[in-house]
């Protein structure tokens, strides 16, 4: 658990930054002022910046974590050679070891806290019975209370601080629920219609053909309706084919139960041996997206191929897959006889893919030119 370890990751809070320098500019004021040789002033001045520094690049930089006992040895090392200074007022130096406990009790954990803590509470009691003598009892209960009480403020700090960011956690995975959430709606609605799709309008409409091809079989091609009822059969055929490529829009039979990667790889090799066009692929297995993104990069080659093999009388198709840090992009590319660009703005399919990407924060890069092919690169930024 998060509390055996021996340092905790735990943001500085601005409050302990305001405090620690002025705490150590405040006393090293008072300490200075009870040191009669201007040496000895300047040295403390020194060291007192130094515990300043120290906290600057060791503690707030967060390099304590590596090894905490180099950042609290060489505060403590600081704070006795400020003792030794002989100040007269050295009451203001032990200030710094609370200032340090609480570092201690904000960053570890008790155990270490415990054994920091009472190694200060030594040397500051040391310091005070041996330059006051039994007087210094008096000396060493106040400051046995005062460590305790900057212990319990340090932990204090700490557990708000892990409650803090742990309350943050929460909510940022709170937030990518809510969204995956909102995507196996998306999914499951479109799911629902594709099935009452397939299962009511689909069928009534091959039944409607199926009828029409018996009126056809029973008619004669002299009869003056033949020619009306071969248009309509033609008609109720042609409908078949549009709804059940809208069914396979709405929901891409070729994504069940297999990997986007998977799903292009069987898709293409379908496609090419139907439409004998030759294709060739370079696909990243290791491509991993949402499914709402799965979806729309798999019905954007679905309508891709479906423009290739109506316009561009290609004899060659690439297909590419390629998986970035925080980008993903599918691109499509043929060998046809391409189009002007004034062409794009014409094509339903295409201003379909667009807006299909916008709605992910993606992006359709179309590029053609007569007699060379055409290329088209779906990209979509991870979230």
């Amino acid at each position: 658990m998060m509390q055996n370890k021996v340092v905790l990751h735990v943001r500085n809070p601005f409050l302990l930054d305001a405090s620690t320098y002025i705490s150590t500019a405040i006393m090293a004021l008072l300490g200075v002022s009870g040191l009669e040789s201007l040496t000895l002033q300047i040295i403390a001045l020194a060291l007192c910046l130094i515990f300043a520094l120290l906290y600057r690049f060791l503690f707030r930089t967060g390099y304590y974590e590596r090894n905490p006992t180099i950042y609290f040895s060489a505060q403590s090392v600081v704070l006795v050679l400020l003792f030794l200074l002989n100040s007269g007022a050295s009451d203001a130096f032990n200030f710094l070891f609370y200032i340090l406990t609480v570092h201690a009790a904000v960053v570890l954990n008790i155990w270490m806290t415990v054994l920091w803590v009472g190694s200060y509470f030594v040397i500051t009691s040391s310091v005070a019975l041996i330059s006051r003598g039994w007087d210094g009892l008096y000396a060493v209960f106040f400051y046995f209370t005062v460590f305790i009480v900057c212990t319990i403020l340090g932990r204090t700090v700490q557990q708000t601080e892990l409650t803090s960011e742990r309350n943050e956690r929460l909510v940022d995975e709170l937030k990518e629920t809510q969204q995956k959430l909102r995507e196996l709606a998306v999914v499951e609605e479109r799911n629902r219609l594709a099935r009452d799709l397939h299962d009511s309008v689909k069928q009534q409409v091959f039944a409607i053909s199926m009828q029409l091809s018996a009126a056809r079989t029973a008619l004669s091609e002299t009869d003056k309706s033949y020619q009306s009822v071969v248009e309509a059969e033609r008609l109720a055929q042609q409908t078949g084919a549009e709804l059940t490529t809208l069914i396979n829009a709405l929901r891409p039979p070729g994504l069940e139960s297999k990997t986007l990667a998977d799903a292009i790889r069987d898709h293409v090799d379908v496609w090419s041996r139907q439409n004998k066009i030759e294709t060739e692929t370079k696909i990243d297995s290791m491509t991993s997206v949402n499914q709402q993104t799965e979806q729309a990069l798999f019905r954007i080659l679905q309508e891709a191929l479906a423009n290739v093999a109506r316009h561009s009388k290609a004899s060659k198709v690439m297909i590419a897959l390629k998986s970035e840090k925080d980008s993903v992009a599918l691109a499509i590319e043929d060998n046809g006889i391409g189009f002007h660009a004034d062409d794009v703005a014409k094509g339903i399919g295409l201003d379909s893919m667009k807006e299909r990407l916008a709605a992910m924060n993606g992006t359709l890069d179309i590029s053609s030119q007569k007699s060379k092919g055409t290329r088209v690169i779906a990209t979509v930024r991870r979230s």
